[in-house]
């Protein structure tokens, strides 16, 4: 301690006794409190702002998320009407191939013949 601060520790002894000593060292020891308090308080802060930060880009990755979902039931309800229209389409393509009257390699044997040449019965 420098000279001025133990002068005015003896004034307090001398005027006020160990009572107002003892004031002084909580009076001090408050203050000290008080100022790590507002430093806790602060870093505090700058947690929940952080936090809060963090918070909303984690909302916006779920909104992202959601969007990309929609995306993807537009893409498969367009996928399921392609394959649809595939289905039908080689559905008619098996029928006419089936009943293709005109191509000699497929032709379908006909048991029908007509009127029996030469006789009847």
């Amino acid at each position: 301690m420098d000279q001025l601060g133990l002068q005015t520790l003896f004034s307090v002894l001398a005027n006020f006794g160990v009572a107002g000593l003892v004031i002084i060292i909580w009076w001090y020891d408050h203050k000290q409190l008080r100022r790590e308090q507002e430093h806790h308080k602060a870093e505090t802060a700058k947690l929940f702002l952080l936090y809060k930060e963090d918070m909303g880009e984690m909302r916006q990755m779920y909104k992202n998320n959601v969007h990309l979902v929609e995306a993807y039931l537009g893409l498969a309800r367009d996928l399921k009407e392609v394959v649809m229209m595939n289905t039908q389409a080689f559905t008619r393509l098996e029928d006419a191939i089936e009943k293709n009257q005109f191509c000699p390699a497929v032709r379908l044997r006909k048991d029908a013949v007509g009127i029996i040449e030469g006789g009847g019965s």
